[in-house]
Order: structure tokens, then C-alpha cells, then sequence
């Protein structure tokens, strides 16, 4: 009878169960850990969260507005049975008046155009559902947030087609007999090209307002007033980056193709809103005056000087990295750390570093198409960068990678946040002088940025 038992617990799941439940990729493995064992005041030796793209910059403001937001429960107990799963038509028109204001449109945006979904990663997998069939292929350009593989494959069943940014893509379409789906980001010059290969475009822009360099013009597909192919083109974008609020799963899409949304409507039911969180966001939307004068600046500068706190620590400590203008990320160039110079070295550090107590994800996370990148978080509070730093090590990695020594050497790295530090135990200071000046470099960081 065991045996039987044993039997039919092996057989409980379907092939695309089985599939499912051993599909875990590496982002969700790390955040796992950082679930598991976070790094907070009370649990000082817990592993910080330096690789989940999440804005903790503005928490305070939003969570303060939020928390004025009046029940609706009280004025409008029907807020309790179904509505259109699509999205409330009061939200969906707050939403589009917010949207062609920022982000520029050359039209008032019509609610009927519009997908209310939990989410911009449910809103990947909505369109993909309809306008993909299984086993067709999606174009997209890498580096891309890894995530969007489960999204078009684990239930869709869609197949991604990773273009590295430089290539050509004209060369693919030789290759590929199944129809194409090319997933851009903003500013994406296909856009604006002749769509003579009828592809559609879906234009993820779930970053539009993390730009706080003023001189960064962002230009979203909304504004263009001559696009190609309006019916294949389509407009996602959410409230988890650009107002700090990954946990209340919002998204929405905008298309001009009737068909798409009425097909949208379909498979809503899987990915809608809860309610009284459409509530509470359009509440939030509705008061223009916060959004204009107080949040949006506070978060724009906020941004800023977190940047410029992670770009300063790292030039300081020799660490090449990709400034940016826009994002809550930096890539860091760890190239001369990894030894030897293979994605497999690159996966070990990854390890490495979150056994020494920081989760920050390498670039074949993201389909880098060379190893020895890592994405690094810096929308995080100036406190948790400074604790980053000065806290104590916590763990050591063996450092002999690209370093000549003369002897035997142990380097402990200890990266907090966002910075890659290291110290050196009775190492040759002549051979590496790099790792000598660093725990001055570190103090140097301290004092001067943090003051």
C-alpha cells in the first residue's frame, strides 16, 4: 500500500505542472533567500536585497497618502460584488487623464482603450495569450528583465528570441517561420520604422518616471503622432516602479486594436484588480496637486542623490560602472574579479556574494550577452547604503581571480548594498595595491558621502 501511495504522489502533477514547479529562474531564487533571511535591524546578519528592482526611496510619502485615502467601503458598499474585470470605468478614466498629461500624448487617451491588469508582468503574459499562439516566438532585445521568460513561457507557452541591442535584426527574420511578436522598450527606434514584417510591438515603460537627470528627455510611444501601425502597436505601463508600489499589483495596457482589447476582456478575469485597490490608486491619481508638487519632484531627487551616493562609492573603490540617467539600477563592471572570465565563474560569484550576505544579480540573469556584469539596486535609503558599508564582513570568498600574489591570500568581499568592498587578510601589499588602499577607501566613502 506504501508503495502505491508513493506512486501516485509522483504522478499528482500534469507534464505542464512538473514543468512549472522546477522552472525556477535565478532572480527568484535570490529573492527567495532575502524573503527568507532578510537583512533588518533585527536580523543584522540577514542578506540585503540589492538585486529586486523595487523603489524604497519615496515608501514614506506614498504610505502617509495612502493612508488618507477614506475607506470606500462606507460610501459604496457595492464595491463589494464583481465589477468589469477589465478595470473600473473611474479608474480607467483617472488613469488616462494622468497618462496623456505625462507622458505627453498627442491625444486625449479614450478609456475604452484600455486594460486594467494586476501587474505589468500580467499584462506581458495577457497580450501574449492573444496574439500569440503556443510555440510562436517573441523578439525581444537583451539585456531584459528575466522574468519576462516566465511570464510568455510558463503559461502561454510563447518562445523568446533574445536579440543582443547591437545586432542586426533583419538577419532573424530569415530564420523564423512562426509569426513574430518584438517586445521593445521605450525609445526603441522600430517603432518608428516601416513595420513591413506586420510585427507587433509592445512597448514596456514601467520606468517613465524614474528619469531625474534634467536633462533627459523621455519620449513615450504615447506621444508619437506617427506610428506606422497603431493596430499592432501596444502600450504597457505600471505603479510598481514609478510610485514605489510593486506589492499592490497594478498595471494597465493601452492599445488602439479594438479586437485586442475585446480579447483582453476574455482572459481579465485570471489577472484583475482587486477593487478596493483600483480605489485607493485613483484616489491617489486624483489628487493632481500631490502627484505634481509634492511626489514627483521628492522622488525625482530622491533618485538622484541615491545615484550619485552608488556612482561616487564605486569610482572610489575602482569599480567600473554604467552611469545612468533614468532607472533604479546601475551595471556594474566586476570583470576583473571574475576569474576566469566564463558565465560559469560569473554564476559562482553570484553565490558567493549572497553567501557573504548581499543578493545582487549577475548579468546572464539578463542574457548579458559578455560575463562579469552584475545589476545593482541604488534606490535604497541612504541609512541602509551607509549600514551597507560599515557593518561588519559577512563572509569570505576566495579572491584569487585575476590577481597576481606571491603567497597565499584570502580576500574577504564584503558587499553591502550596493558596493563592492574588499579587505585584505595578511596579503602582499606590493603585488596588490588595490586591496590595500580599499579599507581606507571604504572609510574615505564613509565620511564623505554619508556626512
Amino acid at each position: 500500500m506504501e508503495s502505491l501511495n508513493n506512486v501516485g504522489k509522483s504522478n499528482v502533477l500534469s507534464k505542464r505542472g512538473m514543468r512549472i514547479k522546477n522552472d525556477s529562474t535565478i532572480l527568484e531564487i535570490g529573492l527567495q533567500k532575502c524573503l527568507d533571511n532578510g537583512y533588518s535591524d533585527s536580523n543584522p546578519k540577514g542578506i540585503i536585497n540589492a538585486g529586486t528592482s523595487e523603489n524604497t526611496l519615496s515608501h514614506d510619502i506614498v504610505a502617509e497618502k495612502l493612508s488618507q485615502v477614506e475607506s470606500p467601503y462606507l460610501d459604496d458598499p457595492d464595491i463589494l460584488k464583481y465589477k468589469d474585470f477589465t478595470g473600473m470605468r473611474t479608474f480607467k478614466n483617472t488613469l488616462c487623464s494622468f497618462l496623456t498629461k505625462y507622458a505627453n500624448a498627442h491625444e486625449q487617451l479614450n478609456p475604452d482603450n484600455m486594460v486594467i491588469l494586476n501587474g505589468c508582468g500580467s499584462c506581458v503574459a495577457a497580450l501574449s495569450i492573444v496574439l500569440c499562439d503556443p510555440g510562436d516566438v517573441l523578439l525581444i532585445p537583451s539585456p531584459f528583465y528575466n522574468a519576462i521568460n516566465t511570464m510568455t513561457g510558463r503559461i502561454p507557452l510563447v518562445n523568446l528570441v533574445h536579440v543582443d541591442i547591437g545586432c542586426q535584426v533583419k538577419c532573424i527574420f530569415r530564420e523564423l517561420q512562426n509569426d513574430i511578436l518584438a517586445i521593445q522598450n521605450n525609445n526603441s527606434p522600430i517603432q518608428r520604422a516601416d513595420n513591413k514584417h506586420k510585427l507587433h510591438v509592445i512597448l514596456d515603460e514601467i520606468y517613465m518616471f524614474t528619469v531625474f537627470d534634467e536633462k533627459t528627455q523621455f519620449t513615450s510611444v504615447l506621444s508619437l503622432d506617427d506610428l506606422p501601425d497603431p493596430d499592432r502597436t501596444h502600450f504597457i505601463w505600471g505603479f510598481s516602479k514609478d510610485f514605489c508600489m510593486s506589492s499592490l499589483r497594478c498595471g494597465a495596457i493601452y492599445t488602439w486594436n479594438k479586437q485586442v482589447v475585446s480579447a483582453l476582456g476574455g482572459v481579465a478575469y485570471w489577472f484583475s484588480v482587486p477593487t478596493a485597490i483600483q480605489f485607493t490608486v485613483d484616489r491617489l491619481l486624483a489628487d493632481e496637486e500631490w502627484v505634481a508638487d509634492t511626489y514627483l519632484p521628492t522622488n525625482r531627487k530622491r533618485l538622484k542623490d541615491a545615484h550619485e551616493v552608488m556612482s561616487k562609492g564605486l569610482t572610489q573603490l575602482g569599480i567600473p560602472h554604467r552611469v545612468r540617467s533614468a532607472g533604479l539600477y546601475i551595471w556594474a563592471d566586476f570583470r576583473k574579479f571574475v576569474s576566469p572570465l566564463t558565465f560559469e565563474a560569473e554564476l559562482e560569484m553570484f553565490y558567493e556574494l549572497i553567501d557573504a550576505g548581499v543578493y545582487i544579480p549577475a548579468g546572464q540573469c539578463f542574457y548579458c550577452q559578455e560575463p562579469g556584469w552584475f545589476r545593482i539596486i541604488f534606490a535604497l535609503s541612504k541609512e541602509t547604503q551607509r549600514l551597507g558599508i560599515c557593518t561588519h564582513v559577512y563572509g569570505g570568498i576566495d579572491a584569487e581571480r585575476n590577481r597576481p600574489t606571491t603567497g597565499d591570500c584570502v580576500v574577504t568581499r564584503h558587499v553591502k548594498e550596493y558596493v563592492y568592498a574588499m579587505e585584505e587578510q595578511e596579503c602582499n601589499r606590493v603585488n596588490r595595491p588595490l586591496i590595500a588602499a580599499l579599507p581606507q577607501c571604504v572609510q574615505s566613502f564613509d565620511e564623505e558621502i554619508f556626512k
